[in-house]
């Protein structure tokens, strides 16, 4: 089995690298950059570049196709260099994915094209006191009334909220 970049992995890698660091020279560097970086501007350029759902299957509303090792190169060098990604990393990986694959036609339509453009910002309110963030141990509900969403239970942390 041959574990050598091929040359356009080399030249996404070296681009990215590159992107980084211009990020982290405009918009300041952050340890942790997938959570704690926040800049939307940055996440509107990864988006222009097309490195917000790059992975994910041919759709109206991104269908770059791109293997999954494009994504892990382009997002170890963001974080390698503390570029700040936090406003889009989890849309991108999460909750594009699952609009994606669970998601109707209307709901892909209205919230896809915010996320691969890096303009919508997105959150998970997963983590509890007695269940971490296992996801089967959660007891926080959401019940509608009239038009607000009366929420209770409590999170540890919401990362973005």
């Amino acid at each position: 089995m041959d574990f050598s970049w091929t040359s356009e992995q080399l030249a996404l890698r070296d681009e990215a690298a590159q992107v980084a660091r211009e990020a982290v020279a405009t918009y300041g560097r952050s340890n942790d950059s997938w959570i704690n970086g926040y800049s939307k501007e940055f996440s509107r350029l990864l988006g222009e570049r097309g490195w917000i759902g790059m992975t994910w299957p041919d759709n109206p509303y991104s269908g770059a196709r791109r293997p999954g090792m494009d994504r892990l190169i382009v997002g170890e060098e963001m974080i390698k260099a503390g570029a700040p990604i936090g406003a889009s990393w989890f849309a991108d990986r999460q909750m594009g994915p699952g609009i994606l694959a669970y998601g109707t036609a209307d709901q892909q339509a209205e919230f896809l094209p915010g996320i691969v453009s890096g303009e919508t910002t997105w959150c998970i309110g997963m983590s509890e006191p007695n269940a971490g963030s296992d996801l089967a141990g959660l007891v926080t509900s959401a019940v509608r009334e009239g038009d607000d969403w009366v929420i209770n239970g409590q999170k540890i942390w919401t990362s973005f909220g």
